[in-house]
């Protein structure tokens, strides 16, 4: 889904938003996820722990491995666009760095830099690592 403001206002991301009080994590994705997009969802696994930091502000992002379980697709009221994309389509976008990140750290994008085949993370990868540079493989310590 595309927002069209800030953070990074042109480029795609996952759903997201903020936690309601009393509200768990994955009660928030599932909620967000049908709210912006219109798919109801079921969580399968946690995949990772991200922060999104920039003048002003400094996200805590909380991606699941997810699966839809139906709806219409559709942007909801804070959004501009909402599609589906196909894994080669996805290396062509323009996609959030947060976003970016945990598809590779799904193991459906490789890091611009990266042409090391790498073993996808099990469904009980923690994905939350040390901040790394745009592009740093998040398997090895090469570039």
């Amino acid at each position: 889904m595309r927002r069209g403001r800030e953070p990074e206002p042109d480029a795609w991301s996952l759903p997201a938003g903020l936690v309601r009080p009393g509200e768990t994590a994955e009660e928030t994705a599932i909620r967000e996820t049908e709210e912006e997009t219109g798919i109801r969802v079921a969580i399968q696994a946690l995949l990772g722990v991200y922060d999104l930091i920039g003048p002003g502000y400094h996200y805590v992002v909380i991606c699941f491995r997810c699966v839809p379980l139906g709806g219409q697709l559709r942007p909801g009221p804070d959004v501009e666009e909402a599609r589906w994309f196909s894994l080669d389509e996805l290396g062509e976008v323009e996609l959030m760095s947060v976003t970016r990140e945990a598809l590779e750290d799904a193991g459906l994008l490789s890091g611009p830099s990266c042409q090391v085949a790498h073993p996808q993370p099990s469904s009980g990868a923690r994905g939350a690592h040390p901040h790394r540079p745009p592009g740093a493989c998040p398997w090895t310590r090469h570039p």
